[in-house]
C-alpha cells in the first residue's frame, strides 16, 4: 500500500499502482475512493481487459452510500457479515498509516466527490450555518415586537415560576390577558422553556433573544442539510438545498420575530427526527430508531404541527424507496405512543380546542385550497411580502390560488409516476403532512403566515432539489447550468432576506409597514396603538378609532381605546367601549376586569363586584390581580374585613405582586394595628424598595410614635426619588417638631414648589416661612 502511494506521487498516471490502490479500497467497502481511482486508470487505458471490468464493476454502483433495494434488514446484515469474515478489517495501526494517502487521494478527486466524503459533507453544514448567521446577523439588536410582549415581557408566570412548572400550563399562559379563544388551547412548553432560560440569563434583553434565535435558525437548516444528505447522497445537491433553504426570504418572519421561534424549533427537531429515520434505513441500525423517537417528542413540545409525523414515518419505506421490513411497523407504534403520552400531558395542561361548530362543509374546503394554493405561490415567489393576510368573504377559490394547487397536485403524480423521481415523493409527503394543520379551515379567504411556511417549505426544498438532481444526472453541461441557476436563485433570495429583515427592527418600523401592505385591515393601526400609547396617547386613541371603522367588531381595539380613555379621566366613554368589548369577547378576564374598575370610578359599587366577581369565575380561575382589583372594589363598598380576606388570597396566589401589601397595611392601619401594618410595609420594602413605600412606611412609624425611624424611611424615600413630595412633606413636619426649623423650610419650599395645589403643603408652607431664620 505505502509503496503504491509513492508510486502515485511520483507518478499520478502509473497503471499499476492505479489499479492496486483502487483494489484495496475496494475491498474495505470503500467504494468513493475506489471508484475514482479505476475512472482514472480506464481513462489512461481503457483497452486494457482487467482495468475495463474494474471500471465497469463500480460503474455499476449507482451511488457511494446506495439504498438497499432488494434486501431485507436480515440479509443486509448477513451479507454484511460475509464481506467481514472474508475481507478483515484493517488494524489502528494501517489506518493510521493509510490516512495521508487518502488524503492526498481526496486533493486529486473532483470538488464534486470530495463533498460527498464526511469531510465534505462537514464543510458544507459549516457552509450552511454560516450562511444562515450572516444573513440575519444585524436582527441580534433588535428589540421585542408585537407577540414577544405577552409572551416575554409582560409575562406574569415566565420569570416567577420554575421550569417544572412550564409543562402545567398553556402557552400564552400569564399574559396580561387570559385567552380563552382557539389559541388558548396552545400547548408549547419546550418554546417556553427556552424563553424562560434566556430571561434568566440575559435579563429581558431582546439582543440575547435575537440571538438564540439566530443560533437556532443555523440548526435547523443544518438539519434540513442532513436530511437532503440522506435522502440523496449528494454533497453538492445538499449543499444548494441546505443554502436555498437557509438564504428563503419567505423565513424572515420566524427569525427576526423572537416569538417566531416556535416554527425554527419544530423545524429543527423534524428535521433531525427525519434524518435519523432516513440514517436507520441506510445503516440498517435500529438504535436510530431512539432519536427518532426523542426528536419528534421534542417537536411536539415545540408546536402542534408535528402530529402528523407518525404518517410520514409510516410511509417513509415507501417514500424513498426501501423495501417494509415488518419490525419497521414497531417504530411507526412506538410514535403513536408518544403521540399518545403527548396528548395526556396537554390536556392535563390545557383545554380541548373545539371547532367552530359550522354546518357548511364547503366552506372550509374552499379556504383550505386557498390556503394552500396561497403557500404554494409564496414559496416560488416570496418577494411580495406580507405581515397580514387577511381572509375574504368570497365564497370562490382565488384563481392563482388554485392553479398552484393544480400544479402542485399534477406535478406530483407525475414524480409518482416515473420511478427516477422516487425520492421526491418524500419532500411531497413532507408539504402536505405540514401544511394540512395550517390551512385555514375556518374562514373563507386566505387567512395566513409566512412563518408558517417555515417547516413545509423544507418539503418543497427537498422535492424540488430531488427532481432537479435527477433531470440533469447524466448530463453535465445541463447539470452545472441547473447548479448556476440554483446559486443566482440563493442570492437573490439571500439578498431579498437581507433588506426584509429591517422592517423588524422595532414597532415603529414593523407596523407601518403593516399598514403599508394591508391598509383595509383593522390589525395594523390596533398594533400601532398598543406600540405608541404610553408615549402618544392622543395618537394612540385615533388610531383605534380609525380601526373601529374599519372593523367594528375588533374587541382589541375597543379595550385598549377604553384603557386609554379611563387614564385621561372619560370614565363614561370608556365603559361604552368596554360594554361593547365584553359581548364580543364575553370570556376575556383583561375586558371584565377593566370593566369592574371603571364602574367603580364612577360610583357603581354593586355593578364592579357583579363583573370582577364573573371574571374570577372564569377558567382558569382567579389570578392575584383580579383579587387585588376585588379587593379595592371592596374598599369602595366599605366592607374592609372582605377586601383583608381577599388581599390574603391574592398575596397566597402572588407574593410579589405590586400594591397588596400596601393596600393591607392602610387597611391594619385603621383598625389600630400599627405593628402588623410596619411588618408588611418593610417586607415590601425589601422586596421592591421605591419612594412611595418607604415614605408610607415612615407614616406608620409617625403613627406609632417611633419619629427616629420614621426619619430614616423619610430619607430612604427621598434618596430614591428626591423630588417625592410626599415624603418631602413628612420629613418637614418631623423635622419642624424636632426643632430644626431650617430644614422644615427648605424641604416645605421644595415641596411647594413641585405641588403648590396640594392644601397641605401649601399650609405647610405658609405656616414655616413666617417663623424667624434661626
Amino acid at each position: 500500500m505505502e509503496n503504491c502511494n509513492q508510486a502515485l506521487r511520483l507518478d499520478p498516471a502509473y497503471l499499476p499502482a492505479l489499479y492496486n490502490q483502487s483494489a484495496l479500497p475496494a475491498a474495505r467497502g470503500d467504494t468513493a475512493i475506489a471508484r475514482t481511482l479505476a475512472e482514472r486508470a480506464y481513462r489512461l487505458r481503457p483497452d486494457n481487459e482487467a482495468i475495463r471490468q474494474l471500471y465497469l464493476r463500480f460503474n455499476r454502483d449507482p451511488s457511494p452510500n446506495p439504498w438497499p433495494r432488494r434486501q431485507t434488514g436480515q440479509a443486509y446484515r448477513q451479507s454484511a457479515d460475509d464481506r467481514n469474515t472474508s475481507v478483515p478489517r484493517p488494524s489502528a495501526r494501517l489506518t493510521s498509516r493509510l490516512f495521508p494517502a487518502r488524503l492526498w487521494m481526496m486533493g486529486t478527486r473532483p470538488f464534486t466527490e470530495r463533498l460527498n466524503t464526511r469531510i465534505g459533507m462537514a464543510g458544507v453544514l459549516a457552509a450552511v450555518v454560516l450562511v444562515s448567521v450572516a444573513l440575519y446577523l444585524p436582527a441580534t439588536q433588535y428589540s421585542f415586537v408585537w407577540d414577544d410582549e405577552p409572551l416575554i415581557v409582560n409575562n406574569s408566570l415566565l420569570a416567577s415560576s420554575g421550569p417544572a412548572e412550564i409543562f402545567s400550563r398553556g402557552f400564552w399562559a400569564g399574559g396580561p390577558d387570559q385567552d380563552t379563544g382557539p389559541s388558548a388551547s396552545y400547548y408549547r412548553p419546550l418554546v417556553t422553556l427556552s424563553f424562560w432560560l434566556d430571561l434568566h440569563i440575559s435579563h429581558a434583553n431582546p439582543h440575547w433573544f435575537h440571538l438564540v434565535n439566530l443560533l437556532l435558525y443555523a440548526l435547523a437548516a443544518a438539519a434540513v442539510t442532513l436530511v437532503l444528505w440522506e435522502l440523496l447522497h449528494s454533497g453538492v445537491w445538499a449543499l444548494l438545498g441546505g443554502l436555498l433553504f437557509a438564504a428563503h426570504s419567505s423565513h424572515v418572519e420566524s427569525v427576526a420575530f423572537v416569538s417566531g421561534r416556535t416554527d425554527i424549533m419544530l423545524t429543527l427537531f423534524t428535521g433531525i427526527a427525519a434524518f435519523a429515520l432516513l440514517r436507520s434505513f441506510r445503516k440498517h441500525n435500529r438504535w436510530w430508531w431512539l432519536a427518532v423517537l426523542a426528536a419528534f417528542g421534542c417537536a411536539l413540545l415545540s408546536k402542534e404541527t408535528a402530529v402528523l409525523f407518525p404518517l410520514l414515518v409510516a410511509l417513509a419505506p415507501l417514500l424513498v424507496g426501501v423495501r417494509y421490513d415488518r419490525r419497521h411497523w414497531f417504530l411507526v407504534l412506538a410514535a403513536l405512543v408518544v403521540l399518545g403520552g403527548y396528548f395526556l400531558l396537554r390536556a392535563a395542561a390545557v383545554p380541548l380546542a373545539t371547532p367552530d361548530g359550522s354546518t357548511e362543509t364547503w366552506r372550509p374546503f374552499v379556504a383550505s385550497i386557498n390556503t394552500l394554493g396561497l403557500y404554494i405561490r409564496i414559496f416560488f415567489w416570496p418577494f411580495e411580502h406580507n405581515l397580514w393576510y387577511q381572509a375574504t368573504d368570497t365564497p370562490l377559490i382565488s384563481t392563482p390560488n388554485a392553479v398552484a394547487v393544480l400544479l402542485f397536485v399534477v406535478s406530483a403524480l407525475v414524480v409518482a409516476l416515473k420511478r427516477r423521481f422516487t425520492k421526491a415523493l418524500w419532500g411531497y409527503a413532507w408539504t402536505v403532512a405540514f401544511l394540512l394543520p395550517v390551512v385555514s379551515i375556518a374562514s373563507l379567504g386566505p387567512l395566513a403566515a409566512e412563518r408558517l411556511l417555515f417547516l413545509p417549505s423544507a418539503g418543497i426544498v427537498m422535492a424540488l432539489v430531488a427532481v432537479l438532481s435527477r433531470l440533469v444526472k447524466s448530463h453535465a453541461p445541463a447539470r452545472r447550468i441547473a447548479w448556476a441557476g440554483v446559486a443566482v436563485v440563493i442570492v437573490l433570495l439571500g439578498t431579498d432576506s437581507m433588506m426584509r429583515t429591517r422592517v423588524w427592527r422595532n414597532a415603529e418600523t414593523l407596523f407601518p409597514a403593516m399598514i403599508r401592505e394591508a391598509p383595509d385591515v383593522a390589525g395594523g393601526y390596533s398594533n400601532l396603538a398598543d406600540a405608541i400609547a404610553g408615549r402618544q396617547p392622543d395618537s394612540a386613541l385615533a388610531l383605534y378609532e380609525r380601526a373601529l371603522r374599519l372593523d367594528p367588531d375588533f374587541a382589541h381595539a375597543h379595550l385598549h381605546a377604553a384603557i386609554l380613555l379611563r387614564s385621561k379621566g372619560d370614565q363614561r366613554r370608556a365603559i361604552q367601549h368596554l360594554r361593547v368589548a365584553r359581548e364580543l369577547a364575553p370570556n376575556s378576564h383583561m375586558v371584565l376586569n377593566n370593566l369592574a374598575l371603571a364602574y367603580r370610578a364612577v360610583g357603581e359599587v354593586d355593578s364592579a363586584l357583579v363583573t370582577i366577581d364573573r371574571a374570577l369565575a372564569l377558567p382558569p380561575g382567579g389570578s392575584a390581580a383580579l383579587r387585588l382589583n376585588r379587593a379595592s372594589i371592596l374598599v369602595s363598598a366599605g366592607r374592609a374585613d372582605e377586601a383583608a380576606r381577599e388581599l390574603d388570597r391574592a398575596l397566597a396566589l402572588d407574593s410579589t405582586i405590586p400594591g397588596a401589601r400596601t393596600m393591607l397595611a392602610d387597611l391594619l392601619r385603621q383598625r389600630g394595628r400599627y405593628d402588623s401594618a410596619i411588618a408588611l410595609m418593610q417586607a415590601e420594602v425589601k422586596g421592591r424598595p421605591s419612594a412611595p413605600s418607604f415614605a408610607y412606611l415612615g407614616d406608620l412609624f409617625i403613627n406609632k410614635g417611633d419619629s427616629a425611624l420614621a426619619g430614616l424611611s423619610y430619607n430612604q424615600a427621598l434618596r430614591i426619588d428626591p423630588a417625592y413630595v410626599r415624603a418631602l412633606y413628612g420629613q418637614s413636619v418631623l423635622s419642624a417638631a424636632q426643632g430644626d426649623s431650617a430644614t422644615a423650610r427648605m424641604l416645605a419650599e421644595r415641596a411647594y414648589q413641585l405641588r403648590p395645589d396640594i392644601t397641605e403643603i401649601r399650609e405647610l408652607y405658609s405656616r414655616l416661612v413666617r417663623l424667624p431664620n434661626p
